[in-house]
């Protein structure tokens, strides 16, 4: 088991949460009761089940902006197979996880084959995503679930509801994985230094496939539970998830140019934005300006990462010279 490790950054946001959350509860009693706790933890879901598998890409220095037309895509995937083809919940949900892994491939292998940035393919993956969606769906929902498939979305177990279920036991055993496999521990060297990974005997090009579907793969599960949630799938679903769920990662402290991130601070930075976005919608603000929050502390995730990582690299070089200076003597 790896040893749990809390940065200086997760104390500062875990920090921020319990006050927070103590203003909030002072102000309005009503914050901390089960119904709103509950009401927290929804509202957020979806976008903390594509951070748990951003997180992965980030690590390798990469980013994925087409989860946010994947979700809806999912979604309307599922609906179509389940209403209009008569398949059964279980098929339906394999098949659209199956073309959740089939778009996180084809970003993989076309990052690997063209040499572009990531955020240049997976935008265009965003765009072609949508396009299609408008065009399945001629911009209509689509409804008539059964009780089988909304209960994936709206029922609970011991009174929590399955979706935050479902994002806890992937935290946990991604988590694991992330800190005890060394498969998944490879990103890290990736991140850090490609050249360098690559000549270590790391199949740089396979892991990092790997990961976009693994990426994909969440944001195609987040869709089909969003579906099951609202009871109808819709294109417009998910807009912004991208955003948020990178926030979410930075937040928790993982550096933007890879090398660094742990699922269980990507779990934080979530905590973190539902608590705000929750503060504002009970305070009465007006919502709009949460957006302004968001890119703000984004930014300002950013900066820090900036800074770490310059901190760090200097910190290497004095190691460096260090080393230099006592080998000439």
């Amino acid at each position: 088991m790896g040893r749990l490790r809390i940065s200086s950054q997760n104390i500062a946001i875990i920090g921020m949460i319990v006050v927070l959350t103590s203003v909030m509860h002072f102000m309005f009693p009503l914050f901390l009761t089960p119904l709103n706790v509950e009401s927290i933890a929804m509202a957020f879901i979806f976008e903390g089940i594509i951070a748990i598998g951003m997180t992965f890409v980030i690590i390798t220095g990469g980013i994925d902006l087409s989860v946010c037309s994947m979700l809806p895509f999912a979604e309307i995937i599922c609906a179509k197979l389940m209403t209009q083809a008569g398949m059964p919940v279980l098929p339906a949900v394999i098949l659209t996880l199956i073309a959740g892994a089939a778009v996180g491939a084809a970003n993989g292998v076309m990052i690997k084959l063209l040499d572009i940035h990531p955020m240049i393919i997976t935008m265009a993956t965003m765009l072609i995503l949508r396009g299609t969606n408008l065009a399945i769906t001629n911009g209509k929902a689509i409804a008539g679930f059964s009780d089988g498939f909304l209960t994936l979305g709206q029922g609970k177990i011991f009174g929590i509801n399955i979706p935050v279920i479902y994002f806890a036991i992937l935290a946990l055993i991604l988590g694991l994985f992330l800190n005890n496999h060394r498969y998944f521990r490879q990103i890290y060297f990736i991140g850090n230094n490609e050249k360098a990974a690559t000549l270590s005997g790391i199949d740089v090009d396979k892991v990092k496939i790997f990961f976009y579907m693994l990426c994909s793969i969440l944001a195609a599960s987040a869709g089909i539970l969003a579906a099951s949630k609202y009871g109808a799938a819709h294109w417009v679903h998910g807009n912004g998830s991208e955003v948020k769920a990178i926030s979410a990662v930075a937040i928790g402290g993982a550096s933007l140019y890879g090398g660094s991130g742990r699922i269980g601070s990507t779990v934080i930075g979530v905590i973190f934005l539902a608590v705000i976005n929750n503060a504002f919608v009970m305070s009465g603000a007006n919502t709009f300006w949460f957006d302004v929050v968001n890119g703000s502390m984004l930014i300002a995730a950013i900066l820090i990462s900036y800074y770490a990582t310059t901190q760090n690299e200097r910190r290497l070089l004095k190691v460096k010279y260090e080393k230099l200076l006592n080998a000439e003597k």
